[in-house]
C-alpha cells in the first residue's frame, strides 16, 4: 500500500469513527431527553425548517399552545408556563439538531471522498445505504414521538422507543465496523482463537439482547416498581410475573417482569462477558484484541455497578451514564471481534 492510499484510508476511517462517536453522544442526548420527558415538547417534524428554534414571541406561543393540547401537558404538567415549557423544549431541540449534524458530517465528507476518489468504489453503495438508513432513523424517531400524542397516552409507546434505539445501534455498529475495516483492511490472523471468537460472539449477542430488554425498562418506567423496603424489583421473580395475557406480553408491558428479565439477563451477560475477557487475556492473541478484552472486562463491571446504582438512587444522570456505557461496551466488543475476524483453530 503506497503512502497516498494509506493516507486516504486513514482519512476515511477516521471520518467514520467520528460519525460513530457522534452517534454515541446522540445516545446520551436521547437518554436525557427520554428521562426528562422532553421528547414530546416539539409536535412538528420539520427536517429543514425545524433546524431553527422559535425566534419570536409569537413562535414560542404557537409551539407552547400546541404542547398544551396533548395529554402529557394536561396530566403531567397541569398549569405549566412558558418558562417551564422551554426547559422541556431545549433537550428535544438539541437532540434533533444533533441528528441533523450527524447527517451533515456524514454526507458532506462522503461526497468529497467520492469526488476525490479517496473512498474505495466497492464501499460507495454501502456508505450510501448507511446515509439512507440514517435518514430513516429520523423518520423512526418521529414515528416514536407521534405515539405520545394519542389521547390516552402521556409517553411514547415502549416498542417504538425500542425500535428507535435498536436502529441507532445497528447504525452505530455498521459505521464503527466499516471504519475499523478501512483502517485495518488486512485480515488479522489469530491462530488458536476460534473458540475465543465464538465465545465472544455469544457474549456480544447476550449483550445486545440485554440492551434490547433495557429499552423496555426505560420505555415502561419499570424502575418504578423497585422498593427496597418490600424487596420488590431486587432480583427475585415477581409474584405477578404472568399477570398479563397472552403470557408473552409480560416481557414487554408488565413492569415487574420487565425489570426482572433485564436484571437476570444483565447478570448472565456479565458472567459470560467476563469469561470472554479472561479467555482473551489467557489466549495469547495480539495486542489489539488483548486491549479490547481489558476494556470489555472493565466496562462490564462498570456497567453492572451503574445499573445497580441507577436502580437504587433513581438519579437521572446515572441512568444516562448506564445507557452510554452500554454502547461503549458494545463498541469494545466490535473492536474485539474485528480483531478476531481472521481467527483459526
Amino acid at each position: 500500500m503506497n503512502t497516498t492510499t494509506r493516507n486516504a484510508h486513514y482519512a476515511v476511517g477516521s471520518w467514520l469513527l467520528v460519525v460513530a462517536f457522534m452517534i454515541w453522544v446522540m445516545v446520551g442526548i436521547g437518554g436525557y431527553t427520554r428521562d426528562t420527558g422532553s421528547g414530546l415538547s416539539i409536535m412538528n417534524w420539520d427536517p429543514v425548517i425545524g433546524t431553527l428554534p422559535p425566534l419570536t414571541t409569537a413562535g414560542w406561543d404557537k409551539m407552547f399552545a400546541l404542547y398544551q393540547t396533548i395529554p402529557q401537558a394536561q396530566i403531567l404538567h397541569p398549569g405549566i408556563d412558558l418558562a417551564v415549557f422551554k426547559t422541556l423544549f431545549w433537550p428535544e431541540y438539541f437532540h434533533r439538531l444533533w441528528g441533523r449534524l450527524i447527517g451533515l458530517v456524514f454526507f458532506v465528507p462522503l461526497v468529497v471522498f467520492i469526488f476525490t476518489k479517496r473512498v474505495q468504489k466497492r464501499l460507495v453503495p454501502w456508505l450510501g445505504l448507511l446515509f439512507v438508513l440514517g435518514g430513516l432513523q429520523g423518520a423512526i424517531g418521529w414515528f416514536m414521538v407521534a405515539s405520545g400524542f394519542d389521547p390516552d397516552s402521556v409517553a411514547v409507546q415502549p416498542w417504538r422507543l425500542s425500535l428507535h434505539f435498536s436502529a441507532a445501534m445497528f447504525l452505530f455498529v455498521a459505521v464503527l465496523w466499516t471504519g475499523l475495516s478501512v483502517l485495518r483492511p488486512q485480515v488479522v490472523m489469530a491462530p488458536g482463537a476460534l473458540g475465543l471468537r465464538r465465545w465472544a460472539i455469544a457474549a456480544a449477542v447476550l449483550l445486545v439482547v440485554t440492551m434490547f430488554a433495557g429499552t423496555f425498562v426505560s420505555g415502561t418506567h419499570a424502575i418504578d416498581v423497585f422498593n427496597a423496603k418490600t424487596g420488590a424489583g431486587m432480583g427475585a421473580p415477581p409474584p405477578d410475573y404472568f399477570a398479563l395475557q397472552p403470557w408473552w406480553l409480560n416481557m414487554f408491558a408488565n413492569k415487574a417482569a420487565v425489570l426482572f428479565d433485564h436484571q437476570m439477563l444483565a447478570s448472565v451477560t456479565a458472567l459470560v462477558v467476563l469469561v470472554a475477557a479472561v479467555m482473551a487475556l489467557r489466549s495469547g492473541v495480539n495486542g489489539a484484541v488483548r486491549d479490547a478484552a481489558l476494556a470489555v472486562g472493565a466496562l462490564v463491571l462498570l456497567q453492572y455497578a451503574l445499573g445497580v446504582t441507577a436502580l437504587v438512587s433513581r438519579m437521572l444522570d446515572i441512568g444516562v451514564a448506564h445507557q452510554m456505557n452500554a454502547v461503549l461496551l458494545l463498541a469494545a466488543f466490535v473492536y474485539m471481534l474485528h480483531g478476531l475476524r481472521g481467527a483459526t483453530r
